[in-house]
């Protein structure tokens, strides 16, 4: 392969290590490597994170590969990232005019291909695009284009870099020259921006973002303080919401009034007819849920909406193919004399079979959900939504706000929640094992859905980033049955 003398010559490596901070506590440490191997750039990095939820500990493990060209271009990429012991992993390449991904996860595994967009980069070719556009310059302002796993690989996301300039920071007890620079992804689940202090060849010698209200600073360190025991963050309880009041449980209509603390609501929230948003302004929304009881308003001849194909296959997540997820859905739906009995034999069973209510599960598919009987909402969400495709019925799993009286000792507060969601006569309803409900409830507010077909963990969890921990809910009305 022939190279480029020149730039070959202004090759620089990197052997760096960081620590990793989570609302203000370190958590975990990262590791990231950039070497030139027989002409091509290899980049690895390697990311360790400790936290609780709700008092145990979870540790997310992930690692990414890239190679490429000097010149920047796409050879092959590959990554795992582990969250509980659970591992999904993708790995990719360049094919001609098309990038294959291959995605595994529970030993099975799936084979895409896209069309290759030949500006998109990676790691080197994003360090290369700083570089051409003098990231060192105050105010600089370009645009670029960025393949990225956890986004998707169907295409690259748009990056917008402004240069802020040059300054000085203290790492590890040294003044280090850097140049700040701001990066906005334009994702598909909103704008994701970082923070960057680069050193003279555009390397990162610190970051920092939001996870909603929790800061995330990395920043480099030698490797002896990088890996120094962590102070895990409780992150579960951290995030949620306190009521002023509460809600009754035979609650008709509440209409509540959302408020973002920091930054300005980038992606809209899931409305449908039990759930009307209004915005206020660019921070804040008036949200109107109404209940439904379970089974009502279901005799409908006529479908309201066409249902994707999406909803009815099986994916990796939501593998309704496996054979003992198909053996429990039939036993469990034994004897049910009509769709709405079969829903409720399939939720009654998910309450019952999973037999271990914990939070020590990362995100597991729902067959090995079904070996293991153990996992929080995720998993009973997940389970559910397999058992209900195995029999025929199209489902989804929705995540959003849901309002409990008692937590963990606190009362009246709103907490980040997954649930299934069945097409039953035509419309979307609610089956949610974890908190023992069924129907449409006007006590929680559905933020986003999905069938799961490509989504990873990564992705839900960016998906409503900007909102965790960084919500205000007032309670603005309360309608009860009988007023």
């Amino acid at each position: 392969m022939a190279q480029n003398p020149q730039i070959n010559q202004s090759f620089v490596g990197l052997d760096r290590w960081y620590e990793v901070f989570l609302g203000g506590s370190k958590v975990g440490h990262s590791h990231s490597t950039v070497k030139l191997e027989n002409g091509e750039v290899v980049s690895k990095s390697t990311f360790t994170m400790t936290v609780q939820r709700a008092g145990v500990s979870i540790e997310i493990n992930s690692m990414e590969s890239t190679r490429e060209l000097l010149s920047g271009e796409i050879i092959s990429f590959s990554g795992e990232m582990k969250m509980a012991g659970v591992p999904i992993s993708k790995k990719g390449w360049v094919e001609g005019n098309e990038i294959v991904v291959v995605e595994k996860q529970f030993f099975r595994e799936k084979e895409m291909r896209y069309p290759l967009d030949p500006d998109g980069k990676m790691t080197w070719g994003l360090i290369n695009a700083l570089r051409e556009n003098r990231f060192k310059e105050i105010g600089r302002h370009f645009e670029t284009k960025v393949y990225s796993a956890d986004f998707g690989m169907a295409s690259p996301t748009k990056a917008i870099i402004k240069t802020i300039g040059e300054s000085e920071i203290i790492i590890s007890g040294e003044a280090r020259k850097v140049f700040k620079t701001e990066i906005s992804m334009s994702t598909s689940i909103g704008t994701i921006k970082t923070l960057n202090w680069l050193d003279e060849s555009g390397f990162a010698v610190k970051t920092n973002m939001q996870l909603g209200g929790l800061p995330i600073e990395i920043k480099q360190c030698k490797k002896i303080d990088a890996i120094q025991n962590p102070e895990p963050k409780e992150l579960l309880l951290s995030t949620m919401i306190f009521l002023d009041k509460e809600i009754p449980h035979n609650a008709k209509s509440v209409r509540f009034n959302i408020q973002l603390m920091n930054g300005e609501l980038t992606k809209p929230i899931y409305q449908y007819e039990n759930q009307r948003i209004t915005q206020v302004d660019s921070k804040s929304l008036m949200v109107e849920i109404k209940a439904e009881k379970w089974g009502e308003n279901s005799n409908r001849s006529k479908e309201s909406l066409r249902v994707s194909q999406e909803f009815k296959t099986a994916n990796v997540m939501i593998d309704s193919d496996d054979p003992f997820i198909r053996q429990l859905a039939q036993s469990a739906g034994k004897g049910a004399g009509n769709i709405l009995e079969l829903s409720e034999k399939l939720y009654s069973f998910t309450q019952n079979y999973l037999i271990h209510k914990n939070f020590e599960v990362g995100f597991a598919s729902a067959s090995e959900t079904a070996k293991k009987r153990e996992g929080d909402c995720t998993e009973h969400a997940v389970f559910l939504a397999a058992l209900g495709r195995a029999m025929g019925i199209p489902t989804r799993v929705a995540t959003g706000l849901a309002y409990m009286k008692n937590f963990k000792g606190k009362k009246n507060v709103m907490g980040f929640h997954m649930w299934t969601e069945f097409h039953l006569r035509g419309k979307w309803v609610r089956l949610d094992p974890a908190l023992r409900k069924i129907g449409t409830h006007a006590d929680r507010i559905t933020l986003s859905v999905s069938s799961l077909k490509q989504e990873s963990l990564a992705e839900l969890g960016l998906g409503i980033m900007e909102m965790i921990g960084n919500l205000s809910v007032i309670i603005k009305n309360v309608e009860v049955d009988g007023e």
